[in-house]
């Protein structure tokens, strides 16, 4: 993203007397400047800037000449021009975000809940269970619970009876 800006120029003294198209022809060849324009008051030119990467680079080359005696930025906020679409792009853009609402609200319903079918091992599926294969499947569960909680509580074996066993 390219960054834009305003750079007001004081020319020094001589180059003043002396006038400065010149000057103002070498800030119209630096590739970043996209015009120049002589100007009344406290400073002598104002060059609009584009640059493609970061602006103090082309400061510097500003700077660099031998005429210039000042310089002051003005940065070009972004978000603001961004802000200021023309309305021909809003309404256009306004235009397509209907056209994607219009689609969405042709397009078919979605299925109820109760119309569409779980797959196996959905945990709708056990309604259609009986009511004694669930009661086996709960208790299949709570003795594997019991097991594994079981476990948890058995303090390990001492180091020295794995070892007299043989296990590591």
């Amino acid at each position: 993203m390219a960054t834009g800006a305003y750079m007001l120029i004081k020319a020094a003294e001589a180059v003043r007397q002396n006038g400065y198209l010149e000057a103002l022809e070498e800030l119209w060849a630096l590739p970043e400047v996209e015009y120049v324009e002589p100007v009344s008051g406290m400073y002598d030119c104002v060059a609009r800037v584009e640059a493609p990467i970061r602006l103090i680079f082309v400061v510097h080359k500003v700077m660099a000449k031998s005429w210039v005696d000042r310089v002051h930025v003005l940065s070009i906020d972004e978000p603001a021009k961004s802000a200021l679409e023309s309305e021909r792009a809003r309404a256009a853009r306004l235009m397509r975000q209907r056209e994607i609402i219009r689609a969405h609200r042709r397009s078919p319903p979605p299925l109820p809940p109760a119309a569409q079918q779980p797959y196996a091992g959905h945990a709708g599926s056990i309604e259609a269970e009986s009511e004694k294969a669930r009661a086996a499947r709960l208790m299949r569960q709570r003795e594997i619970i019991k097991a594994h909680l079981q476990k948890r509580r058995t303090p390990p074996k001492p180091a020295s009876v794995r070892q007299d066993r043989g296990e590591a």
